[in-house]
């Protein structure tokens, strides 16, 4: 079994100054593909094939709606989407209000994450706005500094996924019939094997991203040993053998497909493949991005040999966000890909999330086997749930302000919330929530009869 250093510098094509250096790279290693070596086994680009199967014949997936289970899309960092139910944090009020007018602001937080929060809100009144005193309902209001506070604990919302076959099973498409390249093609040219290797593809240069536990990506790794990661993965060995998921040591999101050391050779032993292209038609009103191991054959055994896939949601929202399929075509021996070793399962940023879906042990491991490899034409779904929605995770205050700006003028308030976090992410997020001032002329409405 080969043994390779951590591999970590996939988080730096996401930095401007690395940017910078990667155009010079792509100057210096042309490439009709778009591919960009950026250290030995790992590449970049931002070429992503885009291919359209409306017309194989198969009926495209339909995701469930049900958002009382399935609240996915959330704002982590940064301002949150006022239209998204379930963001960290949330700020409403009217829309429109004339001079002398009493707004109600409503503010709502909320904890995602496995464990309690202690979060502080502070919301500053701009001018244009004067507190209505005794208004407050659950918030401290200092006149001083003209802004509203509340600190205290969220319970754990518990944000996680579940893992259950899907019915009717996703086809199984071969991108090489597609004209998408073989990902291998370029390190063999370069005289590298295509043992223990990436390519990271920016989805957001091709205006998509997508949703892990909440997080919105636009970069994503696809590793030659059947994983898909996110940026700023520290995965220990994700082009080494197979691990328990999750696991807090090593975090990093993680979506194993079937993870198992794999060698699909060099130029005089290439065996197998591996691709990835965005695919419309696959499901109901979304494009999704798709990785595909095409006979990608097991370092330690070449005749053991499997096929599978990987499709995450594009440009998700709500109930339609952080959906994740696992695909399954063959496995040429499932009793030896158990002796073997391989991982199925999905982590989360932090590795305290996740779960795994089917496990064998590889490399003196301590875990014990679970499940068992899936049959051919095996779908997996990977839907994200929300655990724990008894917990008091969720929490919502008002104030009424009147308001005493001029007309027009639109009035932007602010609520921050800073959360206890081991994760700098989710240290801050706001809301903004804006308010036009004009005056509202109502016309009467006449009713007349025929004559």
């Amino acid at each position: 079994m080969k043994k390779q250093p951590l591999m970590r510098n996939l988080i730096l094509v996401l930095l401007p100054l690395l940017a910078v250096g990667l155009a010079a790279q792509a100057q210096e290693h042309p490439n009709p593909d778009g591919l960009i070596i950026v250290g030995p086994g790992q590449r970049y680009t931002e070429t992503i094939p885009v291919i359209d199967i409306h017309d194989l014949g198969s009926q495209p997936a339909a995701l469930p709606t049900d958002d009382s289970v399935s609240h996915s899309h959330l704002n982590r960092g940064g301002g949150s989407d006022p239209n998204n139910p379930y963001a960290i944090i949330r700020k409403t009020g009217p829309a429109f209000m004339q001079p002398g007018g009493t707004a109600r602001y409503e503010i709502t937080l909320n904890n995602y994450e496995s464990i309690t929060r202690t979060v502080q809100l502070v919301d500053m009144l701009p001018p244009g706005l004067a507190y209505v005193p005794d208004s407050a309902n659950g918030l401290a209001y200092d006149a001083n500094t003209r802004t509203l506070n509340w600190q205290g604990e969220l319970a754990p919302g518990n944000l996680d996924y579940i893992i259950e076959e899907h019915s009717p099973a996703l086809p199984y498409l071969d991108l090489a019939t597609f004209g998408a390249v073989n990902l291998c093609d370029d390190f063999i040219a370069n005289g590298e094997a295509c043992d223990d290797v990436s390519v990271t593809f920016n989805l957001g240069v091709n205006g998509y991203t997508t949703n892990l536990y909440g997080e919105v990506l636009s970069q994503l790794t696809v590793s030659a040993n059947g994983l898909i990661l996110a940026p700023d993965t520290a995965v220990s060995s994700p082009h080494n053998h197979n691990q328990w998921l999750p696991d807090a040591a090593t975090p990093g999101f993680v979506l194993a497909g079937l993870w198992r050391d794999t060698d699909m050779g060099d130029a005089e032993t290439q065996n197998g493949r591996f691709h990835a292209a965005i695919i419309s038609g696959l499901i109901a009103g979304h494009d999704v991005f798709y990785a595909q191991w095409h006979d990608a054959p097991h370092a330690e055994n070449p005749d053991l040999t499997a096929r599978h896939a990987i499709a995450l949601l594009l440009n998700g929202d709500g109930s339609q966000a952080g959906h994740v399929f696992f695909i399954y075509d063959n496995i040429s021996d499932p009793a030896q890909l158990v002796a073997q070793g391989y991982t199925i399962g999905v982590a989360d940023k932090l590795g305290a999330r996740g779960v795994t879906y089917a496990y064998a042990p590889c490399c003196g491991d301590g875990q014990p086997p679970q499940g068992y490899p899936p049959a051919a034409g095996t779908t997996l779904h990977l839907r994200p749930v929300l655990f724990g929605a008894e917990n008091d995770y969720s929490r919502t205050f008002s104030y009424e302000a009147v308001v005493n700006a001029p007309v027009p003028e639109t009035i932007a308030s602010t609520a921050v919330v800073a959360s206890s976090s081991p994760d700098p992410a989710l240290a801050t997020a706001w809301s903004t929530h804006y308010l036009y001032v004009r005056w509202q002329t109502y016309l009467p409405l006449a009713i007349g009869g025929s004559e």
